[in-house]
């Protein structure tokens, strides 16, 4: 035990924590007690009861921790459900606090177990992947690597991404990209939200099929692209040798391929944006554009002074949230081009380094740099370009 990292006993601190504590919490919810006393008193036995089994040698895998924190949440469970059943222990808990007090708890109780899977699932991972982003970690090394050892901290990865040949140039073509994709997905998705607003026949099937790249599967899609633009056989190839033209390798020629990689991000997403800002449309008064009418405004000029206008909290969110989709997009490039033909982007670059060259501290530490450049992108638009609905 005394080879285990101090960040380890952290670790089981914060899960022992957890499993003790959670427990406690809605167990003494169901007996009408205080559930932050539970709270206090299961993080307190969570943690005499997980370091004294690992101290003792009971718990030493993973699994055996598993098995032990089911024991406590069945036991738990079981002790509650008994103690209702019987009417037995119960306390006055909520007679004693206010309705204030009883509408706390009850939001703690619900939100507990998302705020334990987020940490479990997203901000866990995050701080992995921040210590072996400074450390020479191998993908051979996995099975034996201690997870918090911090005696073999390096910035050795960070200096072989600034020597790594073209890094600058992936990272500018990753914002071209999540850029010009996020833009036309947007202004594309406002296109076909104008086009079905207004009642025709037939509008509900063309709003269906107009969702089609979205819901359809990437494999498909991407499948569907690469017929369409085969140089030896594709349809488009097809049509323009025609009309006289000549066949283009689309999706293997340098600028042509970068190109055709954000179309597909903007056709691919487009729906996306098209139902945000076809419900925010819907919702406008049609008092605003009768009395535009009346005040003799074009349908341009209705458009661009009572649509627009009201449209620019929802392309605030949409800009924000396909940017950050798109940033982090990894499959779509990587199906459609293999990141060949000058489209490799940052994701692919972690690939890469990850199942290419094995260096696992190495593509942790190009995540970074992407989760970075992401952050400052984000905070940037918070802070100057954020349009809130009034």
């Amino acid at each position: 035990m005394n080879e285990i990292p101090v960040l380890d006993y952290v670790v089981y601190a914060v899960v022992w924590a957890c499993i003790g504590g959670l427990p406690g919490f809605y167990l003494f919810a169901s007996l009408r007690r205080n559930p932050r006393s539970g709270a206090r008193l299961g993080v307190l036995v969570g943690l005499v009861v997980g370091f004294g089994g690992v101290f003792t040698g009971l718990i030493q895998t993973p699994q055996d921790g598993a098995s032990a924190a089911a024991l406590v949440w069945i036991s738990a469970l079981a002790v509650g459900l008994l103690a209702n059943l019987l009417q037995v222990g119960m306390g006055t808990h909520n007679q004693t606090v206010t309705m204030r007090q009883r509408t706390a708890d009850l939001a703690y109780g619900l939100l507990l177990p998302t705020f334990v899977i987020v940490f479990a699932i997203v901000v866990f991972p995050m701080l992995w992947n921040f210590i072996l982003a400074f450390r020479p970690v191998r993908l051979r090394d996995l099975q034996e690597l201690q997870l918090f050892a911090l005696n073999d901290l390096t910035t050795a990865n960070f200096d072989r991404i600034l020597a790594m040949r073209g890094f600058t140039d992936t990272l500018i073509r990753t914002l071209i990209y999540t850029l010009l994709g996020t833009v036309l997905a947007i202004l594309m998705g406002l296109v076909a939200a104008l086009i079905v607003k207004d009642k025709f026949r037939g509008r509900n099937l063309v709003r269906g099929f107009m969702l089609f790249p979205y819901i359809a599967p990437i494999v498909s899609v991407v499948l569907v692209w690469k017929l369409m633009f085969n140089a030896q056989f594709g349809l488009v190839n097809e049509l323009s040798v025609m009309l006289g033209g000549a066949r283009i390798d689309y999706l293997n020629t340098p600028g042509i391929a970068f190109t055709m990689v954000i179309l597909f991000q903007a056709w691919r997403y487009f729906p996306f944006a098209f139902l945000f800002i076809l419900a925010r449309i819907q919702a406008i008064p049609e008092d605003i554009y009768e009395a535009a009418k009346v005040d003799g405004a074009a349908p341009s000029q209705r458009l661009w002074y009572v649509t627009l206008p009201q449209l620019r909290a929802v392309f605030g969110t949409l800009f924000l949230l396909r940017f950050i989709w798109t940033f982090n997009k990894f499959d779509d490039v990587f199906l459609l081009t293999g990141g060949a033909a000058q489209t490799k982007v940052i994701t692919i670059e972690v690939y890469d380094q990850l199942f290419g060259a094995r260096n696992v501290g190495t593509a942790s530490a190009v995540a970074l740099v992407l989760a970075a450049v992401l952050i400052v992108v984000v905070a940037i638009y918070f802070r100057w370009f954020l349009v809130e609905e009034r």
